[in-house]
């Protein structure tokens, strides 16, 4: 059972798309989620694409807790624009 359940989405198209959900309470787990996001994001945004990556609360409302918006600035805290 999960104890702080997130969504990892993505916005490509205008619209939010689920890849999945994780545990943001196993920091290890979580480490291997968001590494692996920013790899692919990274990978994507290299061959051209425009994208962007948001973790957010699994149950409603879905606050958002941190965004990836480009390779230079990697995660970021969704209040403070600090690094995540």
């Amino acid at each position: 059972m999960m104890q702080k359940p997130v969504r990892l989405e993505i916005n490509n198209t205008g619209a939010w798309k689920v890849l999945g959900r994780f545990d943001a309470a196993d920091d290890f787990g979580a480490e291997i989620v968001l590494n692996a996001a920013e790899q692919l994001a990274q990978a994507l945004v290299e061959s051209g694409n425009r994208l962007t990556l948001r973790v957010s609360c699994a149950d409603a409302p879905h606050w958002v807790l941190m965004h990836w918006n480009d390779p230079e600035t990697g995660w970021r805290d969704a209040r403070t624009g600090e690094p995540a």
